[in-house]
């Protein structure tokens, strides 16, 4: 499920509002390495796709 950005933001707000410290910063922790996976899925589809696009060099010697 995707959320629009305000809503999503509304959540983590209403949710981080009953958090300790501790489980506050465990919980920012755990966001910062989720938005940290994000980024390298992005990279990893953005390599993919310029692989795909680009013409291929290697020759078949099979028919």
């Amino acid at each position: 499920m995707r959320l629009p950005t305000k809503q999503l933001i509304n959540k983590i707000e209403n949710l981080s509002n009953g958090l300790t410290p501790a489980q506050l910063s465990s919980f920012l922790d755990i966001i910062d390495a989720m938005t940290a996976l994000v980024e390298e899925a992005g990279e990893l589809k953005a390599d993919s796709d310029t692989k795909n696009n680009s013409p291929s060099t290697g020759l078949s010697v099979f028919h």
